[in-house]
């Protein structure tokens, strides 16, 4: 079992601290975990914020969220010393590596199945660049099997083999789309009615 985790704090100091104070009580959560052999990721200050409820009087917060690395035992020391702090109204300690790695198994497991589907499909793999497949699967390529609908008057459109149609074949290759728009025209009439 790995010795240094990675957990999400959160804490909400009184609306009353100053920007001074509140970048004090960062240094000094950045302190406590380099004196456990951890490490500070990220720190967010996310600004006052309104709270859900009145915490002691206050019904606002400043919201500051911190990214660490480090053993257990620092977060009990953390915890500890974040509860006797008067500027902090409530703290949250979550450990996310777990969540993490859940997301990038899903993640691995999403690219190796699109992988499969594309061999199986006879088109190349997807590069690993910095990008990754997720950048190139996002943005999707055009369908050739679909017909653009054709404006009046024009009198040819291509179709999806290439050639070229009359209007009433353009027009008929489009009842679909035309169809689904009236149904939801309906359906906005009726919830106004």
């Amino acid at each position: 079992m790995p010795s240094e985790r990675e957990y999400e704090l959160v804490y909400i100091v009184a609306p009353t601290a100053t920007d001074e104070e509140v970048e004090a009580l960062q240094t000094q959560v950045a302190e406590i975990v380099q004196e456990f052999g951890g490490t500070v990721e990220n720190t967010d200050l996310w600004g006052r914020r309104k709270l859900a409820y009145e915490i002691g009087h206050f019904t606002e917060g400043i919201y500051v969220v911190q990214v660490l690395d480090g053993p257990g035992t620092m977060i009990s020391e953390l915890g500890r010393r974040l509860r006797v702090r008067d500027q902090v109204l409530r703290h949250l300690i979550v450990r996310v590596d777990e969540d993490l790695r859940k997301v990038r198994r899903a993640a691995e497991k999403k690219k190796a199945t699109v992988q499969r589907r594309r061999a199986a499909r006879g088109k190349p793999p997807l590069p690993d660049g910095p990008e990754g497949p997720e950048g190139d699967a996002a943005t999707p390529a055009p369908d050739s099997s679909v017909v653009a609908p054709v404006p009046e008057g024009d009198a040819t459109a291509p179709t999806p083999e290439g050639d070229v149609a009359t209007p009433a074949e353009a027009a008929s290759a489009t009842p679909v789309a035309e169809a689904e728009t009236t149904e939801a025209t309906e359906d906005t009439t009726e919830v106004q009615k």
